[in-house]
């Protein structure tokens, strides 16, 4: 038995068993319904679907400097920031179905060297594609939470100002390093500074590095605004009886942000849901005596559909399809499609236990 890792945190299975002579060459794979105990073959899972909300907000955040009672006084700032205050706004909703392992759809393959051994399930257990492999996906770059990184405005505080005994005496001191930060700005671009660069590469160094210590000693009397990006994900469990109509999913406020549901300082922000029957499920026997039939194949899943909209009042923020494994059909692929002769390659949708791809 030998074990694999896929790149995307994928556990590849692989079991390649010798061929033994006294085989025929028609051998099929085998396929049995997980008990416990049972550790004659690959045991993997169906998933059941659950809705991923994932709400992506932008805040806004204004904090006042130390010194900004003295912006008017020394650097005739007149609109500097006077108290703390919080913005939101909501940018974005994405909707997304997601696969759980359903604890009654567990199945055992046997490990009998047919090409049905050669399978890949993802990290909770659920198949993933037998006799091929899932095609990496490309990482997105890393989101910045904070479009303005914040410099820290006490390394560019002089002796004299670290000493001072009083606020307003430390806000003058401030104001007089800013005024002479912009004078070797000024002379910097005029060229009369005594030390100028030689080449236009340091030049350029030297005047960014004079903008940032002015941008962090300005912002103790202008304040600072901050620009921070903020998700929330929300799961919504699926039953089969999972027609909903306008359940709060959380509440939004323009000063707080996300809200729990329950928190009434906040707009409701609705979800409906409806099954939209796409498929018709057979009816059940009332006859527990009868056995099930026996399973001979690899078991999927052909997923029904529900229909999510998310909004708020009457405004529809987003409405879309989702395939859901509860509200669908178990099947069964053909054990002959993965006897020795065939190497039938085929990929499972994990949210949904669905086919994604097949070919022999």
């Amino acid at each position: 038995m030998q074990f694999a890792t896929n790149p995307l945190t994928m556990k590849r299975v692989i079991f390649i068993l010798s061929v033994l002579s006294a085989l025929a060459a028609s051998a099929q794979t085998e396929v049995k319904s997980f008990y416990s105990g049972a550790n004659e073959g690959v045991t993997y899972s169906l998933p059941d679907t659950r809705i991923e909300v994932t709400l992506e907000a932008t805040c806004i955040k204004s904090t006042p400097g130390e010194f900004g009672r003295y912006a008017d006084r020394y650097l005739r700032i007149k609109n500097a920031i006077n108290e703390v205050s919080s913005s939101w706004e909501l940018n974005k909703v994405e909707v997304k179905g997601i696969g759980t392992p359903a604890a009654d759809k567990r199945f055992t393959i046997k490990l009998d060297g047919s090409s049905a051994s050669n399978i890949t399930l993802d990290k909770e257990g659920i198949i993933a594609c037998i006799n091929t492999t899932i095609p990496e996906k490309a990482e997105l770059p890393a989101v910045e939470k904070n479009s303005k990184p914040r410099n820290d405005a006490s390394i560019y505080m002089t002796e004299e100002m670290l000493q001072a005994t009083s606020t307003a005496k430390m806000a003058e001191l401030a104001a007089k390093e800013i005024y002479t930060i912009r004078e070797s700005k000024l002379a910097l671009t005029r060229g009369q500074l005594e030390n100028m660069p030689k080449d236009g590469e340091g030049m350029q160094f030297m005047m960014q590095e004079l903008d940032k210590q002015e941008q962090a000693l300005l912002e103790l009397f202008t304040g600072r605004t901050d620009t921070i990006k903020c998700d929330k994900r929300i799961i919504i469990d699926i039953t089969e009886e999972c027609d909903t109509t306008k359940a709060v999913l959380l509440r939004f406020s323009r000063k707080l942000g996300f809200l729990d549901k329950d928190n009434l300082a906040g707009e409701p922000i609705y979800y409906s849901l409806r099954d939209l029957k796409t498929i018709k499920k057979p009816i059940a026997e009332d006859n527990p005596k009868k056995k099930s039939p026996k399973i001979e194949g690899i078991c999927y899943i052909v997923p029904g559909k529900v229909e999510i909209e998310i909004f708020k009042r009457t405004k529809k923020i987003i409405g879309t399809e989702i395939p859901v494994a509860q509200l669908g059909t178990l099947e069964v692929l053909s054990r002959a499609l993965f006897s020795k002769r065939n190497d039938t390659k085929v990929i499972f949708d994990t949210s949904t236990g669905g086919i994604i791809s097949i070919n022999k």
